[in-house]
C-alpha cells in the first residue's frame, strides 16, 4: 500500500529547487577552494559561511520533508480506509 502514495523525488519542484541551490553553494565553495590555498581556507570566513549553509540548508529541507510526507501519507491512508481523523487532529 505504501508504493501507492510514493512519487518520483524529481517530480517535486521543491525538491528541484533545493537540489539547483545546493548545486550553487557547492559550485561556489568549488572555485573558492581552487583560487586559493588549501591551508588559508580555514581562515575564509565567507567559505565557512558557506559551508555552514548548505549544511544548514540540507538538514532543514530533508527534516521538514519528512515530517510533511508523514503527515500527507497518514492522511491519505485514512482517507483511503475511509475512517475519521483522530480527535486530538479535528479542528
Amino acid at each position: 500500500m505504501a508504493d501507492k502514495f510514493e512519487k518520483f523525488p524529481l517530480a517535486s519542484k521543491k525538491f528541484v529547487a533545493f537540489l539547483i541551490v545546493e548545486i550553487g553553494l557547492f559550485v561556489i565553495m568549488g572555485l573558492m577552494v581552487s583560487d586559493q590555498e588549501i591551508g588559508k581556507l580555514g581562515e575564509n570566513v565567507a567559505f565557512m559561511v558557506l559551508a555552514v549553509t548548505a549544511g544548514m540548508l540540507a538538514s532543514f529541507y530533508i527534516g521538514g520533508q519528512a515530517l510533511v510526507d508523514r503527515y500527507i501519507r497518514v492522511a491519505q491512508i485514512t482517507m483511503s480506509r475511509g475512517t475519521a481523523a483522530p480527535e486530538g487532529e479535528k479542528k
